[in-house]
């Protein structure tokens, strides 16, 4: 047996909490060194000796009390973790062994994402709980499940040490995946078919989530996290439960094949030892031009015009009538004079004169999203503009070259897909058609530079980056409401907390409007590369209803839900 003990010093009159951890890997040797460093009495146990002796390695205020060759050291501790990794067999052995060496009464906490309680329960004995969550090497929340017997003092039990390491405790139903970590693994699933697929870099589609959704990792670096082999692993049993899951990206057994498993190894999507590649460029044969016309008058088309002008271009704002041009130059004007961070000279005005086009070197299309009226506008372009005028759409989810192809200039057509408010936001999507010129494309990526913007590239199918990965998991959520075990309160508190993001599923899903997430949600359905589920019926009912979220005040999912919570069952049918 191994049993080294070294003591920490400044240790308290008042002894802390004594927390045993059995399994030093990645997931159990980060959570051990998070609990020692918020001052608990921590023991690393593990079979391996190599795991061992890693722990036992110095780590300042991580250090644990004592490393101990499995089972030894769980005997007397206050608190049993597991986290060995996830296949239900090895679990039942160590959680059998756990049983019988911890003090009665004890709660133990299993790791398992995917693995029932139920599956566990007979030989881990009673106080069983499922602590789960995405990451250790941020974990500032996670979901805790109970099994059946377990008591409420043992629940208060964990959910104290936990706090006291800054971990919250969200309770959760037990079920696969749970909650918050099940919803957010399904968009870490797509973004890696997007790579599969050749859709989409990886650094691209990270950089979309982090800049256009505020996500604090993007979910390739987040999956590197995890560990791809634990990732391919967990997403492999989600894909087995169900619950709208796909298979996983074969690109995550091509990474495991060539040993890059994410941070552990240095190498995953990403690159996780200092070094990085510089990412491919082409420059344009001729500069993109500084004179713009945006087509549009609504919100997009005056944020998109404001930040052509505050990126040093001369604007022109194309509206269909005068009262509409007035109103949007008035609002560009207001919020150029409120920014007051130097227009460099800029000219801006809004017109109704379409001869402005051609008279322009780019032009940005921001009408209504729909497709007859945005072709019947690039028909236009493609007659009165000049040879080789930039011609874009800033369509968020029609197909680019359907909405393009009348212009008849393949080669000076492309998507440019701005975010709302577009002054504000730094992602700019681009998505070539199919005969977009590499010219047209290096112009546009100049553009985006002047503008201040990260530009990020993709095919050309329905939602781009973002929009194909934030829509399918709002609609995942709005199914797990649907079958009830969560509220929507819950469930956006857990998200946040577990998750990282600014912004829980519902309140998003108000922000952005029902209606808006159900065409959204028609066309990644009826696109198969998109690999979409059909609109989630809760969705469809949110919509009939007219509770479409912020643009409906009063009539969000909130207030939805709550209502018809508050209905009495319906009568069964006489016999």
């Amino acid at each position: 047996m191994i049993d080294t003990t070294e003591q920490r010093d400044g240790a308290t009159a008042q002894d802390p909490r004594t927390v045993a951890v059995v399994g030093l890997g990645g997931h159990g040797l980060a959570l051990a060194r998070r609990l020692a460093r918020a001052g608990l009495d921590v023991i690393g146990v593990d079979h391996d000796p190599a795991a061992v002796a890693r722990a036992m390695e110095p780590r300042g205020s991580e250090h644990l009390r004592a490393v101990a060759r499995f089972p030894d050291g769980i005997s007397g501790a206050d608190l049993v973790i597991e986290a060995v990794p996830e296949p239900p067999a090895l679990k039942r052995v160590v959680l059998a062994e756990v049983n019988r060496r911890r003090t009665p009464g004890t709660p133990v906490l299993t790791t398992a994402l995917t693995t029932p309680l139920a599956e566990l329960a007979d030989v881990a004995g009673p106080g069983l709980f499922a602590l789960r969550f995405l990451s250790s090497d941020s974990l500032d929340g996670a979901e805790l499940a109970a099994a059946p017997d377990a008591a409420p003092a043992q629940a208060e039990r964990v959910a104290e040490i936990l706090g006291e390491a800054g971990i919250a405790v969200h309770p959760s139903a037990d079920r696969p995946g749970s909650y918050a970590p099940g919803l957010l693994l399904g968009l870490l699933n797509r973004a890696a078919w997007m790579v599969h697929d050749g859709y989409a870099s990886a650094q691209d589609v990270d950089d979309a989530m982090r800049l256009g959704c505020g996500w604090h990792e993007g979910p390739l670096a987040v999956l590197d996290a995890m560990g791809l082999d634990t990732a391919r692993d967990v997403l492999s049993r989600l894909a087995d439960a169900g619950e709208g899951h796909v298979a996983p990206a074969p690109v995550l057994d091509e990474l495991i094949a060539q040993g890059a498993l994410g941070r552990k190894t240095g190498r995953g999507f990403h690159r996780h030892d200092g070094r990085t590649g510089p990412r491919p460029t082409v420059a344009p044969t001729a500069a993109p031009g500084r004179r713009v016309a945006v087509v549009g008058s609504g919100v997009m088309a005056t944020g998109i015009a404001e930040a052509f002008v505050r990126g040093g271009f001369d604007t022109t704002l194309l509206a269909r009538t005068g009262e509409k041009a007035r109103a949007a130059a008035e609002r560009v004007e207001a919020a150029l004079t409120r920014a007051d961070d130097g227009r460099t000279g800029a000219a801006f005005t809004a017109t109704t004169r379409r001869s402005v086009l051609g008279a322009v070197d780019i032009v940005v299309e921001a009408v209504v999203e729909d497709l007859d009226v945005k072709r019947r506008l690039f028909a236009e372009l493609g007659e009165v503009c000049a040879p080789h005028t930039l011609l874009a759409t800033s369509t968020s989810s029609l197909p680019v070259a359907a909405c393009t192809e009348p212009a008849g200039r393949p080669g000076d057509v492309l998507g440019l897909h701005f975010f709302n408010p577009a002054p504000m936001m730094r992602l700019v999507e681009l998505v070539p058609a199919g005969g977009t010129s590499a010219h047209t494309l290096a112009r546009a990526r100049a553009v985006a530079r002047y503008l201040g913007k990260r530009a990020v590239q993709c095919g050309d199918r329905a939602g781009f980056i973002a929009n194909a990965l934030l829509f399918p998991y709002l609609n995942q959520a709005l199914e797990l409401l649907d079958a009830g075990g969560t509220t929507t309160a819950a469930l956006d508190a857990s998200v946040r907390s577990v998750g990282e993001q600014p912004l829980g599923p519902v309140r998003l899903l108000d922000m952005v409007g029902a209606d808006v997430a159900l065409e959204v949600m028609r066309r990644l359905h009826a696109d198969p590369r998109c690999r979409a589920p059909r609109p989630a019926g809760l969705l469809e009912r949110l919509v009939a209803a007219g509770h479409l979220g912020r643009k409906t005040p009063g009539r969000n999912t909130r207030t939805y839900l709550a209502a018809h919570a508050a209905l009495p069952a319906p009568l069964p049918a006489a016999i």
